[in-house]
């Protein structure tokens, strides 16, 4: 990976991050616990409970991803940067584009 790649790659997920912590605050007021003495009818209140775990689940996958956008910034200047875990070799950098907080190549996330 050159010198310019490593650079937008990190513009990249300082610009992922920022969006994410965002969602983050967006999402907060979806997944506020719905009152038992809310004035909504029945059927309603079953689908506001629907809702708020759906907003839940895309809570829990933002701060997830927000975590590992973060680790992987924190290994910007690490040797490791941009390399599979686990065989080593150079992960293709529109890969990395598309998931900078990807590990593992192609090939070794297939098997």
């Amino acid at each position: 990976m050159t010198k310019d790649e490593k650079e937008q790659l990190v513009t990249i997920i300082e610009s992922e991050i920022q969006k994410l912590k965002a969602k983050i605050e967006e999402l907060k007021q979806f997944t506020q616990p719905i009152e038992p003495d809310c004035a909504i009818g029945r059927i309603s209140r079953m689908d506001a409970i629907n809702n708020k775990t759906i907003f839940d689940a895309s809570m829990r996958n933002t701060k997830n991803r927000l975590s590992q956008l973060e680790q992987i910034l924190k290994l910007k200047n690490d040797g490791n940067f941009g390399i599979c875990s686990k065989c080593h070799q150079s992960i293709p950098f529109e890969r990395l584009k598309i998931r900078p907080e990807i590990r593992f190549c192609a090939n070794c996330l297939k098997r």
